[in-house]
């Protein structure tokens, strides 16, 4: 038998809470025992009390007659409860993905589990610890899509590296058993870039107000285009992807437009190259800002971001061999995947959304975890 619990906290008390906020399932038997699932997953430990004394049947605490990990956790949680039930609170929510129960209304849930369909999709199964109802996990953002939020996302991952449509089918068909046509990937990209965006242009990016200023030549459906790209320095938020027949002072200010948009600031500084437009053009859409015009390359000032950004942006459109449209869901696509999804070495492995203050918490994952974001923001009312 174990005599009291030391107060000091050790490696197993530490232990301890990490069962705990992993969500380890602690089953009550009886007020004197309980059942407490190993860290390992692979079993459960009887865990006894009798007065003041605690006793488990590990290992741990069999040899070394002293407090393990499994009586720490069942006496955290009884203290906790005691806790929760003296002050008449919400119990702590452990699954990220539920917030309560519909039975009950309890939020002390625990992931329970998968279920499987026929297709080969698995929804995620909770229970309700207060009252052990169990139900299948809202999948948002892929409702009614009948191949499983895992191959889409990683299509949409792929894509956006610059691997090629009929690669990602081949991909799909060897790794995820997932047999679709590239056309159906072209499906996924249009749903999806639009359901992101109109997330995202919600969303107030911290920025240096800075802004660079490029423009480059791209071939849409064997037509050469100017496409306009505009990015904040500090961060290297891109702000915008503007696709034009010329370079006139209208051109300009429309991608100057779409960038103010995205960014909601106007700009401090606008640094351009010699461009007739750019001049006329930032007078009217940035008139309090400074407008720097002709840097190059080299130099203390310079526009390598930009330069820098048209190379990856001409690796995934060489990819391609062409835009295919002017007004094309890749334009879009590539500015969500390059600031929210795509960490940059020259931020530290930060991406330009994380610098600006835009930190979405996005985990594992990211595709899913923001298209989940992106579904619930679109389903709140205006």
């Amino acid at each position: 038998m174990v005599k009291h619990l030391a107060v000091k906290l050790e490696a197993r008390q530490l232990r301890a809470w990490e069962m705990l906020s992993n969500g380890n399932e602690i089953k009550r038997l009886n007020e004197n025992a309980y059942r407490v699932k190993s860290q390992s997953g692979n079993g459960y430990y009887l865990v006894s009390k009798d007065g003041e004394n605690w006793a488990c049947e590990c290992p741990d605490a069999v040899n070394r007659q002293i407090a393990c990990k499994h009586i720490y956790a069942t006496f955290f949680s009884l203290n906790f409860r005691e806790h929760v039930t003296s002050k008449n609170l919400a119990l702590e929510v452990t699954s990220p993905d539920e917030e309560q129960c519909a039975c009950c209304g309890s939020t002390h849930i625990q992931k329970w589990g998968w279920k499987y369909y026929k297709n080969g999709n698995r929804t995620q199964r909770f229970k309700c610890i207060s009252c052990s109802h169990r139900w299948n996990a809202k999948n948002e953002g892929f409702e009614r899509m009948r191949s499983n939020p895992h191959a889409i996302t990683v299509a949409l991952d792929l894509y956006f590296k610059g691997v090629s449509l009929r690669k990602i089918v081949d991909h799909l068909n060897q790794f995820e058993r997932v047999n679709v046509s590239h056309v159906a990937i072209i499906k996924w990209i249009k749903k999806y870039v639009t359901l992101m965006r109109d997330y995202v242009d919600t969303l107030h990016p911290e920025l240096s107000r800075v802004f660079h200023a490029d423009e480059t030549k791209v071939n849409i459906r064997g037509q050469w285009v100017w496409l306009w790209h505009l990015m904040d320095g500090d961060t290297r938020f891109l702000l915008a992807n503007h696709v034009s027949q010329g370079r006139t002072v209208a051109d300009a200010r429309e991608a100057f437009r779409e960038a103010k948009a995205v960014a909601k600031t106007d700009a401090r500084v606008v640094l351009t190259d010699g461009l007739s437009s750019y001049g006329p053009a930032a007078q009217k859409e940035f008139p309090n800002a400074v407008h720097i015009s002709g840097i190059g390359i080299q130099g203390r000032v310079n526009n390598n971001r930009m330069e820098r950004y048209h190379g990856t942006f001409k690796e995934r459109t060489k990819v391609m061999r062409a835009i295919k449209k002017p007004d094309s869901t890749f334009n879009e696509g590539q500015r969500i995947y390059y600031d929210y999804l795509r960490p940059h070495s020259a931020l530290k492995g930060k991406t330009p959304a994380e610098v600006a203050g835009l930190d979405l918490g996005l985990q594992g994952n990211k595709w899913e975890a923001i298209i989940k974001k992106a579904a619930k923001k679109d389903q709140e009312p205006n």
